[in-house]
């Protein structure tokens, strides 16, 4: 990578955030990189009702600079975080594409460690981990108990040892979609990503986050019993592969 442009793909997908939009975009653009890297910043509005698209337009009036690097697709009807994203992927076009979630529960500014392991080609999957060192602080007690049973199901399941399954800091090479086809339309995005991606024997790489929780009353979406659904999802993608495996055995 040393000497020639990084193009790093920033796709945040958004519903009902008009009051931290702004700030999320401002804090996305002037977050650092590593060397030898540019930004293109996808935003996907997930059909909004609070004005979210309107306080994306204001931003960009007040920051006209940023309007050649931003591209924004706006949804008329809400389909999920994961039909936004798949979304997102399509319109990016940079080597190496950032999920950012567009609250400020993750800091941009993590952005040059979650990048510096693709220095190495060999690596193909970085996930930014809230327990890399510990629990984090002011993540509340079930979202706690969720989040260390679905990281241990993944080992059961894939036999690869993650801390953080759930995490919202998923980095990947673009070529990475070109392995495995995504369905997922809501929060099975993240189960659904990371069981493909093992099952296709990428080894992922964890990096120490910072993480900055907030509660249901400041608008967070996933919520404890999310937990369960994501490890059926586990599960139903593990099974849907290894029913895969004996039809092309008995075909054979």
């Amino acid at each position: 990578m040393s000497g020639s442009v990084l193009r790093v793909s920033i796709v945040i997908p958004v519903y009902n955030e008009a009051l931290l939009v702004a700030e999320i975009l401002r804090r996305v653009f002037q977050a650092p990189l590593i060397d030898h890297a540019e930004r293109e910043v996808i935003v996907v509005d997930d059909g909004s009702t609070d004005g979210t698209v309107r306080a994306i337009n204001e931003f960009l009036a007040d920051h006209p600079q940023h309007a050649p690097h931003l591209k924004v697709h706006a949804g008329l009807v809400n389909h999920g975080k994961g039909a936004a994203l798949r979304a997102g992927f399509k319109l990016a076009t940079g080597d190496i594409l950032i999920v950012q979630d567009g609250d400020l529960e993750y800091s941009p500014d993590d952005y040059p460690v979650l990048l510096a392991p693709f220095r190495d080609p060999e690596v193909l999957v970085v996930y930014g981990s809230r327990f890399h060192s510990g629990f984090p602080k002011g993540m509340r007690g079930l979202n706690l108990l969720a989040n260390l049973i679905l990281t241990h199901s993944t080992r059961v399941l894939y036999g690869q040892r993650i801390t953080d399954e759930a995490t919202g800091y998923k980095v990947f090479r673009r070529s990475v979609l070109d392995r495995f086809e995504l369905h997922c339309r809501g929060f099975e995005f993240c189960p659904e990503f990371t069981g493909k991606a093992m099952l296709s024997g990428i080894r992922i790489t964890e990096v120490p986050i910072s993480y900055n929780p907030r509660g249901i009353l400041e608008g967070k979406k996933i919520r404890a019993r999310d937990g369960l659904v994501a490890i059926y999802w586990l599960a139903k993608v593990r099974s849907e592969a290894a029913a895969g495996i004996v039809r092309d055995r008995m075909r054979s």
